[in-house]
């Protein structure tokens, strides 16, 4: 029989991913594959966010190396083989069943970290149960119910997680570039873990919020109204005094809200413009970065960079402009689409494979051998 794994052969880049992933989804999942494509606006940080990279000329070194170079790097104190991270991403399981779980065991088997999303379908202590050995970290919002919160946070501390990502770019609900909520039918990111989202065509709250002994359930019609919520600093203090858990925020973009998150006692932050989905018209997040790095400078805070990442030539970019790691998001879901679990393994060999060649094309050794003098701006080129 004639099918798609027959007629292609295995990715040999990111970008063979997203097109083979591409024709799997439209042909069986079409309206995933929206979901998944979508990006709000009229699409200018998605775009800017892959250009970005094309704007910047690696300056190699020769005559440096002496063997392999070593990929090897740490964060938050733990150290990872490679510094190609998987953000935490919704829809997962709507690609293959246990994605979710295929993608953190990938990872783990990479060395590398995963970052859970509390918009998984899978519950967070099931997810530990499935992969109990990883670095993984748990991505919660600020939700206004604290219940929500602290379920996934005492779930986390429980099971070993490293750290707590907080989304700090989604105060209200974007519009895709379509004009419509980015939440296909055939996209479940229905909370299970204790924190709500979004159930199909439940819009509106009709008071069947929680208890005061149990936190938000899954498939209640409060949910959108607890996804998209006003946090503020505050909450993010109340946060901070009920864990001893790292914490980084994931959407940053400038040296202002950088400078108060060093304020606020946080130990990381993700310069993120939440893959193009969020507020339309923000700078690609690596051109937000170098601000942001030095922001933090001498704090003791460490950065990295999500958003536009497709090849191993850009996560030696974003690590010379001062990111500690780097985090992918769609590739995992193309590559799960493509071929499960071993596709999320190929695809993080590929990201490893074309890093180290630059590295040592550029002339690198070790991870703290790259810095800003490796690449110039299009704009200090005078043609």
């Amino acid at each position: 029989m004639d099918t798609l794994k027959e007629k292609h052969s295995e990715p040999a880049n990111i970008h063979e991913f997203e097109r083979i992933a591409e024709e799997k989804l439209k042909a069986s999942k079409n309206s995933l594959w929206s979901y998944i494509i979508k990006a709000s606006g009229d699409r200018q940080t998605y775009d800017e966010s892959m250009r970005a990279f094309k704007r910047y000329f690696l300056q190699p070194q020769v005559l440096t190396l002496r063997e392999k170079p070593s990929t090897w790097t740490i964060v938050l104190g733990n150290p990872i083989r490679i510094p190609i991270c998987i953000s935490p991403v919704a829809g997962q399981a709507s690609v293959i069943e246990g994605g979710d779980a295929l993608t953190g065991d990938a990872a783990a088997k990479a060395g590398t970290l995963m970052v859970f999303s509390s918009s998984s379908s899978m519950k967070i202590e099931d997810f530990g149960k499935v992969v109990p050995r990883g670095l993984f970290w748990a991505q919660t919002d600020l939700y206004r119910d604290k219940k929500s919160i602290l379920n996934i946070v005492r779930n986390a501390e429980g099971l070993g997680f490293k750290a707590l990502v907080i989304t700090v770019d989604t105060p209200v609900e974007f519009m895709a570039s379509s004009g419509k909520s980015d939440i296909g039918d055939e996209v479940d990111t229905t909370e299970t873990n204790g924190a709500p989202k979004k159930d199909g065509e439940k819009k509106e709250c009709k008071g069947c919020g929680p208890t005061d002994d149990t936190p938000w359930q899954p498939k209640t019609c409060c949910a959108k109204n607890e996804t998209f919520c006003m946090a503020t600093w505050q909450d993010l203090a109340w946060l901070k005094s009920e864990t001893k858990l790292p914490i980084v925020l994931k959407g940053i973009l400038t040296a202002k809200a950088a400078r108060r998150a060093v304020t606020a006692g946080i130990d990381g932050i993700i310069v993120s413009a939440h893959g193009g989905r969020q507020l339309d018209g923000v700078p690609p997040p690596l051109m937000a970065l170098p601000e942001v790095v030095e922001a933090v400078k001498g704090s003791g805070v460490e950065v990295y960079m999500d958003g536009g990442v497709r090849s191993g030539s850009d996560v030696f970019k974003a690590m010379a402009l001062g990111a500690r790691a780097v985090f992918v998001g769609r590739p995992a879901l193309w590559a799960l689409a493509v071929n499960g679990g071993e596709g999320v393994r190929r695809m993080l060999r590929i990201f490893e494979d074309e890093f180290t060649s630059t590295m040592a094309m550029c002339g690198c050794q070790q991870i703290r051998d790259i810095d800003s003098s490796f690449v110039k701006h299009e704009s200090q080129f005078r043609y």
